[in-house]
């Protein structure tokens, strides 16, 4: 992994950590990489049941890239770049376990783009989050990142956001649903990301993976050449559920008035 990544397995937690606290977490195209690799490292590892995103120093989650990795770009180089977060962030999507992504201070351009592939987002009430290029760089997201954005805010938030450079507060961003869950003050943002994942652990892993996996190809077709989700085929996911001996387990448990011990398979 990259060094300013951290990647550690707690039991059934992966856990990543953006560890570049002095300056504000800010992502190099390493870190980018090492976030593709920790996504492979999930995906191998059975045992794995839960993902969980963090930046270090509580001061923020990730600031965007860092602005010393665009030094003598061009107009071919930044496709080159937005094909890189795109396939980056594709790949965070399409990871078969719930990521859960827990965020305190600055979570702002490809900040922003990392916990919008998460599935869920718990954050601390000094999170604050936007797209403020239009006052700082000048550049652009990509489609993919705009459509990803739309999915979370809506079209008329996020030309606010992308526009006027404004950033939202947590309150904002868990009123209009991008947050699951804001830390009260006073509370450890640990404490509140681990009663989520906790909850996450003891749920059906393939029907956690079923619901992000159909949502991924759903929310695919309707930016792309599809645009009506019956274009969308998920007989394999919905073949494997139902064949699966955790759904027999569940169906024995329930009937039988007992609790299912979820096996992911």
């Amino acid at each position: 992994m990259s060094d300013d990544l951290l990647v550690e397995v707690d039991g059934p937690v992966l856990r990543v950590t953006f560890d570049r606290p002095e300056a504000r977490n800010a992502m190099t195209f390493g870190m980018y990489q090492g976030l593709v690799r920790a996504c492979d490292q999930a995906d191998a590892d059975d045992a794995i049941r839960v993902m969980v995103l963090r930046g270090a120093g509580g001061r923020a989650f990730v600031a965007g890239t860092d602005i010393a990795q665009f030094a003598g770009f061009d107009g071919p180089r930044g496709v080159a770049y937005e094909r890189e977060i795109d396939a980056t962030i594709g790949r965070l999507l399409a990871v078969r376990v719930p990521v859960v992504a827990a965020i305190d201070g600055a979570c702002v351009g490809g900040g922003l783009a990392i916990a919008a592939a998460a599935d869920l987002r718990v954050a601390h009430p000094s999170a604050r989050f936007g797209y403020p290029i239009a006052r700082t760089l000048g550049n652009t997201l990509s489609a993919a990142s705009y459509a990803l954005t739309l999915r979370h805010f809506g079209h008329a938030r996020t030309v606010d956001m992308v526009m006027t450079a404004r950033l939202l507060d947590a309150e904002e961003a868990h009123a209009c649903g991008f947050v699951a869950r804001v830390a009260p003050a006073g509370t450890d943002l640990t404490a509140v990301t681990d009663e989520l994942v906790g909850t996450l652990l003891e749920h059906a892993p393939l029907t956690l993976w079923a619901a992000k996996e159909i949502l991924r190809r759903v929310h695919a077709a309707a930016t792309g050449a599809a645009t009506a989700p019956a274009a969308v085929d998920a007989t394999d996911v919905i073949d494997r559920v139902y064949g699966s001996a955790d759904f027999a387990a569940g169906v024995a448990a329930f009937t039988g008035r007992g609790r299912a011990e979820w096996t992911g398979r």
